[in-house]
């Protein structure tokens, strides 16, 4: 908003300046066309030349019929500013109005926002209605606002490049011109980043799908599974889900928006149930019962609407908008408040969201308990934790080495938990079950709302080791489990050894962008030393001239005092500029793949070495600081070479350097942090090479 209020404020400043210009040039004008009109009538008719005739203006003097002539182009020059002043009149009126805009429609939308998001918290109706109206209204808002915003900014910036043109069109009237045309060009360029960036932030109102990594199980593939989720719809009078989904790596959840299913990109719609194997095997049939039931809850009575309407395209502007925001570099900032306008809305509508979620999973908790039981509702709560860890660490193990990975991961992970055991539920009584549309309260409150008592024999049972033959529970869900879990596993290392290969594309990018070769970096010394040399040179020809032509006016003894002092610099100036060019360009710095080497060190310091470096401009040049850990076998300074300052005791190399040849500050900066970005991908490819299994030929 206050992006908006500042060009509101410029714009009424200029309208001041605006008319002031205006009525200025249009003085001058009238004044000039006053003096043209005087020559003419006093010009002599039969077209003899009178040079009586006189025109100043510039501070220039012009006589005869030349004043006429000039009297002219300037009254013309003045007639065309007048022009060009009037015109500038028009920009404030539109940098006002821009600004007003954009500043009413953020306070607006605040006002609105905050208002609807605090009547959500008073009804989940009022909640799902009021989203919805912020919904459709606030892209319109938005797109209006970055439209006023962008028409006040080129206003603003448009007036003051008209002040350029006062010193006329010829010359550097013409040079000033171009100027203003360059930066009319870039703030019209930044207006249209700002366009083209609106496109995406509209779209953010549109919910991005749900990635899931899963595949869609038919009731062919799971007759056992659909005749419990059906029957379990059918006793809760909850509307049934019209597909579900398996897979390892997300809990249970319901969701009723757009869902792209990973690998294969297919796209699902409606209401979707999401069931983790790695569960229906470690956990009991009434605890699987009793969270199946409370999902099925979100599809019941008063809650389907906020599954179905409001859920969905919540999560999915949240995610929209955050991705928006996070490749927003560009339209020099003209985008950015729209979109933490945009940001703002849904923080507002996030606390109303925290207090329906917490209710609405209370409410499911007692759903799922009432078709199974308290105990198995809150036995299921706790046992979804203790189970957790053993799943997380099968497959963390997975992810890491793929292709070592056994091919059915639901089997590894009840084998782990067959050895291991389960974790003690009371570690998870305060955490918050994970969930890609919604929050869930602490487990400890739920299991308190139902009114269970967590008891030792509760949390005895819950975190109770699953039998070694649990695996063959599933065959009560699925026609063929021993193919799904393979499938599953499959799909689960195929996702990873995706993302594998598209980090290590990005490594070996990284590690490329340097080469092999070592790059010199050399002082640039040779305008300096050019520059002492020629002014040796001239205090020189200076003593030169005072010796053989002395100098009028003065004594012989001050003229000697003043050709000592000419020759003391001449030598000076002269000695140190033909030092410094019989150096040439001497070595400050050398990058190599595997560290950098200056000339005052008797070693390489390694990239992987450095714990920390930052540089600082100086003067002359820049300062270099590196933090070595107590590990790192120490530099020593070599003798005869530029100074660097070794301090042991705090591990620092500080190394004085002159700018590179062709380099500034941030590019010197940059090339630093490419080849410590680049050391650092060549030492995680190392360590992936060298961590991949071997495989022996048959």
């Amino acid at each position: 908003m206050l992006l908006p209020l500042a060009f509101l404020l410029l714009g009424l400043w200029e309208r001041q300046r605006g008319a002031g210009d205006w009525a200025e040039f249009s003085a001058e004008h009238d004044r000039l066309a006053g003096v043209v009109a005087d020559l003419e009538a006093r010009t002599p008719r039969d077209g003899r030349p009178d040079y009586r005739l006189h025109f100043r203006h510039d501070g220039k003097n012009y006589g005869g019929p030349l004043a006429v002539v000039k009297a002219r182009e300037a009254r013309d020059r003045a007639g065309t500013l007048v022009s060009v002043m009037n015109w500038r009149r028009w920009l404030p009126p539109v940098a006002i109005a821009g600004g007003g805009i954009a500043a009413g429609l953020s306070l607006l939308v605040l006002l609105a926002g905050a208002s609807l998001a605090r009547l959500g918290r008073g009804s989940r109706d009022a909640l799902v209605g009021g989203f919805s109206l912020m919904r459709r209204l606030l892209p319109a808002a938005l797109a209006a606002q970055i439209l006023a915003a962008t028409a006040a900014f080129v206003a603003v910036v448009a007036f003051e490049a008209g002040l350029l043109l006062q010193g006329g069109l010829e010359g550097d009237g013409m040079k000033l011109l171009g100027i203003a045309a360059v930066a009319v060009g870039a703030t019209l360029l930044a207006a249209g980043g700002a366009l083209l960036g609106l496109r995406r932030a509209l779209d953010a109102f549109e919910p991005d799908p749900l990635p899931i990594l899963g595949r869609p199980i038919t009731p062919a593939e799971a007759p056992g599974l659909w005749r419990l989720v059906e029957g379990l719809a059918e006793r809760m009078g909850a509307l049934k889900p019209e597909a579900v989904v398996v897979g390892l790596t997300e809990g249970f959840f319901v969701t009723a928006g757009p869902a792209v299913l990973e690998p294969g990109g297919t796209r699902l719609s409606g209401r979707i149930l999401h069931l983790p194997l790695p569960h229906l095997v470690l956990m009991r049939g009434d605890e699987i019962a009793a969270i199946i039931a409370h999902e099925l809850a979100h599809y019941a009575g008063g809650d389907t609407a906020y599954s179905q309407r409001f859920l969905p395209i919540y999560a999915g502007v949240g995610r929209s908008l955050d991705a928006v925001a996070a490749r927003e570099r560009h339209a020099l900032g003209l985008l950015g408040p729209s979109l933490r306008l945009g940001r703002f809305v849904m923080e507002r509508f996030h606390l109303a969201v925290r207090h329906w979620s917490r209710v609405r999973e209370f409410a499911a908790d007692a759903a799922g308990a009432r078709v199974t039981s308290t105990e198995a509702a809150a036995r299921a709560l706790l046992r979804s934790g203790a189970v957790s860890t053993r799943i997380a660490e099968t497959l963390a193990a997975a992810a890491e080495a793929p292709d070592a990975a056994p091919p059915d991961l639901v089997a590894a992970v009840l084998d782990r938990a067959v050895e291991h055991g389960l974790d003690d539920p009371a570690f998870h009584l305060e955490v918050e079950q994970a969930h890609p549309t919604d929050t869930h309260p602490p487990t400890r409150e739920r299991i308190a709302t139902l009114g269970q008592a967590l008891d030792a024999d509760l949390l005895s049972a819950a975190g109770l080791t699953p039998p070694p033959h649990a695996l063959g529970q599933l065959a009560a869900y699925f026609a063929d489990p021993a193919g799904l879990c393979r499938a599953a596993s499959a799909d689960f290392l195929g996702a990873v050894r995706e993302r594998d290969a598209a980090f290590r594309a990005h490594l070996e990018a990284k590690a490329a962008e340097i080469g092999t070769e070592e790059r010199v970096l050399r002082a640039n010394d040779r305008p300096r030393g050019l520059v002492l040399a020629g002014a040796g040179g001239l205090f020189g020809l200076v003593a030169l001239a005072v010796a053989v032509f002395g100098i009028p006016g003065i004594l012989p003894r001050e003229a000697t005092v003043v050709l000592a002092a000419a020759l003391t610099l001449a030598i000076l100036m002269g000695g140190v500029g033909a030092f410094v060019l019989s150096r040439g360009e001497p070595v400050i710095l050398v990058l190599r793949p595997e560290g950098l080497a200056a000339p005052g060190l008797d070693r390489t310091i390694a990239w992987s070495d450095i714990a920390d470096l930052d540089l600082t401009g100086t003067h002359s040049g820049l300062v270099m600081r590196v933090l070595l850990p107590p590990a790192v076998p120490w530099p020593e300074r070599r003798p005869g070479r530029p100074a660097a300052k070794l301090d042991p005791k705090r591990r620092i190399v500080t190394l004085p350097l002159p700018m590179p040849r062709g380099m500034n500050p941030q590019g010197f900066a940059d090339l630093i942090a490419t080849y410590q970005s680049a050391a650092q991908a060549r030492s995680i490819l190392a360590g992936t090479t060298a961590a991949a299994p071997v495989t022996e030929p048959a």
